[in-house]
């Protein structure tokens, strides 16, 4: 990564874990590693795999962690001093209102000690075209997180369903919605491409960033976990091609791994940014 500064401090994530696959959790760590970021990692359910990765095996073995026990491990981390050196919090996947409710006290619990710390908001609840968590974790995303957060990786179909917006005719329909939730840095993932090209928007007041990569045709599972990782702590360490840099590199994985459906299990190899461009939006 070069003029990339290297990573310090941890970072907190709140997010799924599976015993088998590389989603949530298994996904998030790995991405923040390879760029010098340690993770401190609170599950905030616990399935033997992703739903998809054994469709004829029924629903995984597993399931929600209770809210209030994410709350008595946090506190006992804070008490410890086991999070004296988080510089960034990362929420991801969050099964239901009350693990939304848990994660915003844990996340005003750790702003109190450290108002510094910079928390980003992976807002997991659908993609295309459709939700998959009920309609209340989306408003609790929207009403609960997304004012406490510093950014947001919406997908596309996340953002439309934030905004409350009907669709997008374009990349300036997307980039208003995405400055209207309120949120200073929002990367938008899945945003409008040509066809077999999938490309990304990172927005903020001033600025807008879009990045265009290759799509694969089959995305491995746990790509939305990686790259909200990946990109949250490309932004921390100051790298000024952090889009591209993260874009390139799933593509990279996306287009080695669709036979297996998986993210590799080896180490991360961060791909050369791929070029990211200015819109006058």
């Amino acid at each position: 990564m070069q003029g990339a500064k290297a990573g310090h401090g941890s970072i907190f994530v709140m997010s799924s874990q599976v015993v088998s696959g590389q989603v949530g959790l298994k996904a998030t760590m790995p991405a923040l590693r390879a760029i010098g970021h340690e993770t401190v990692t609170l599950p905030t359910t616990l399935l033997s795999a992703h739903p998809a990765a054994f469709p004829t095996k029924g629903a995984p073995a597993g399931g929600p962690i209770e809210p209030g026990q994410m709350i008595e491990i946090a506190d006992w981390l804070l008490a410890a001093g086991a999070l004296d050196h988080c510089t960034a919090i990362l929420s991801g996947y969050l099964p239901s209102a009350a693990h939304i409710d848990a994660a915003a006290q844990i996340i005003a619990k750790i702003k109190a000690v450290n108002p510094q710390v910079f928390y980003c908001c992976d807002p997991i609840c659908g993609d295309e075209g459709r939700l998959y968590l009920p309609e209340e974790v989306m408003h609790g995303l929207r009403d609960r997180l997304l004012p406490l957060a510093d950014m947001a990786t919406p997908n596309l179909y996340e953002l439309q369903r934030l905004a409350g917006r009907d669709g997008f005719a374009d990349e300036v329909e997307v980039v208003d919605a995405a400055r209207d939730l309120g949120v200073a840095h929002m990367v938008v993932t899945s945003a409008p491409a040509a066809a077999e090209r999938i490309a990304a928007l990172a927005v903020t007041a001033n600025e807008v960033l879009r990045c265009e990569t290759a799509r694969a045709p089959k995305a491995p599972y746990g790509m939305g976990d990686f790259f909200a990782a990946l990109y949250l702590g490309l932004h921390l360490a100051e790298e000024p091609k952090a889009l591209g840099i993260a874009c390139a590199t799933l593509a990279q994985m996306a287009a080695a791994n669709m036979e297996t459906s998986t993210l590799p299990h080896g180490p991360v190899h961060i791909a050369a940014a791929a070029i990211q461009d200015k819109l006058n939006i």
